[in-house]
């Protein structure tokens, strides 16, 4: 069956998020231009709600609401200094501090000299390079760290220029007309090139904070959020770095260039949950996801699948919780409700625009369904035999787990004085 990886005379097989969520051969990369986040910058309706939650965000502020008050503001502040500082931004890619190049002058002065005793190309097997990048990531500040194939389904066919409010389209070196490229490039057209040799991607998960999740929809939640794309912004670019420094191109990736998710999932870092977020073994949908694709020759994961699809059959906590009724109770599908998603691969079709409506309602991105998602846990001892049932995939105990999960008050709101008192 495709949808566990398992051979039909019951042989394991290498799987892939493809083989996972039935991806169809109409398939089209996705447009960047049409992710939610980007419709603000040219959807009518879109900027309207982008107003509207700037305006409620400010009112909230002005009216001391619990959660927007002036220690959550200034967790907000300075939860996004430093991509401020940097230019790092989460969506635009080959940016300044997201730069596609390399940024030492040490390392650019040193790639100019060749041959230069002890700074070459370092030739090591995929096996050696994998330990060696997992490692640098978690020194640098990566939760969990994996390495997969770049499929090139995930890439973005076209990527969006928040100045110039339009698309230009991603290619690679083996498209006819771009083969000379052999480092990651920006035309003068605006056209984005990755060299056909960057087929390996890793990808970095980075835990946000239990206790301001606990706090959503408020601005405490999304400053926690936003502190997490902070670290992004440095952990992401110093990994990329130093895999240049080695000798090999780079291109560090928070939500441009690429769907974090699906490579994530190749990463074997997580499944694909009914709030559309990745659920990860440690955190649940409790993590923001950033990646680099590189040439450096990796040695790939193979996607774990641990019950979460089955678990998410019978739960629907998510979609109960849901004030925008943006999260569908019913089955999986390859339709998607609106050009914020792509037809062809077997997934919860989330309505965003209902979603982002809440967002403007709010003045915050929200964060009620992770906050709510049973798998949305510490590393507690006493949830590791739940999520070993949980692999059982049985529909009958995963409804009572979820049940049990309303029962003892997992994911209910909390005051932000209960995240300041702590």
């Amino acid at each position: 069956m495709v949808g566990d990886g398992i051979k039909d005379n019951g042989e394991q097989r290498n799987k892939t998020a493809s083989d996972i969520y039935q991806v169809q051969p109409y398939y089209q990369r996705f447009d960047q231009k049409n992710n939610m986040t980007r419709q603000r910058f040219w959807n009518p309706p879109a900027i309207e709600l982008t107003r509207q939650l700037h305006e409620n965000l400010k009112e909230n502020i002005l009216k001391n609401r619990p959660g927007y008050g002036l220690r959550d503001w200034a967790f907000y502040a300075g939860a996004t200094a430093n991509m401020t500082n940097s230019g790092f931004s989460i969506n635009w890619p080959n940016r300044r501090g997201n730069s596609w190049q390399p940024l030492s002058k040490l390392t650019q002065s040193l790639a100019m000299v060749s041959p230069h005793p002890g700074y070459g190309k370092l030739e090591v097997d995929p096996s050696i390079a994998t330990s060696l990048v997992k490692k640098m990531g978690h020194l640098f500040g990566a939760d969990e760290v994996g390495t997969c194939i770049l499929d090139r389904r995930w890439v973005y066919s076209h990527w969006f220029d928040e100045e110039t409010r339009e698309h230009y389209p991603i290619k690679f070196s083996d498209e006819p007309g771009y083969e000379k490229y052999q480092e990651p490039a920006q035309l003068d057209d605006r056209t984005q090139v990755i060299p056909e040799k960057m087929k390996y991607a890793i990808v970095l998960i980075h835990e946000m904070d239990e206790r301001g999740m606990a706090t959503a929809p408020t601005l405490t939640q999304q400053a926690t959020t936003l502190t997490v794309y902070s670290r992004i912004s440095f952990i992401t670019v110093m990994l990329a770095e130093f895999i240049r420094s080695l000798g090999y191109n780079a291109i560090p990736s928070a939500n441009d260039t690429a769907l974090s998710i699906p490579l994530a999932i190749d990463a074997g870092l997580g499944e694909l949950g009914r709030n559309a977020k990745l659920i990860t073994p440690a955190y649940g949908p409790r993590c923001r996801i950033s990646k680099v694709i590189t040439d450096l020759p990796l040695e790939p994961a193979e996607p774990g699948l641990w019950g979460v699809t089955e678990f998410c059959n019978g739960c629907r906590k998510c979609a109960r919780n849901c004030p925008a009724g943006a999260i569908p109770f019913g089955e999986r599908s390859f339709e998607p409700l609106g050009i914020f998603n792509n037809r062809g691969v077997l997934q919860w079709q989330i309505d965003h625009m209902k979603c982002f409506k809440y967002f403007a309602k709010v003045g915050t991105n929200c964060g009620i369904c992770i906050r709510t998602c049973p798998f949305n846990k510490s590393k507690h001892w006493g949830h590791k035999p739940v999520r070993n049932i949980i692999r059982m995939k049985n529909r009958n105990v995963d409804r009572l787990i979820a049940r049990m999960d309303d029962l003892l008050g997992y994911g209910r709101y909390q005051t932000p004085d209960h995240f300041w008192s702590a």
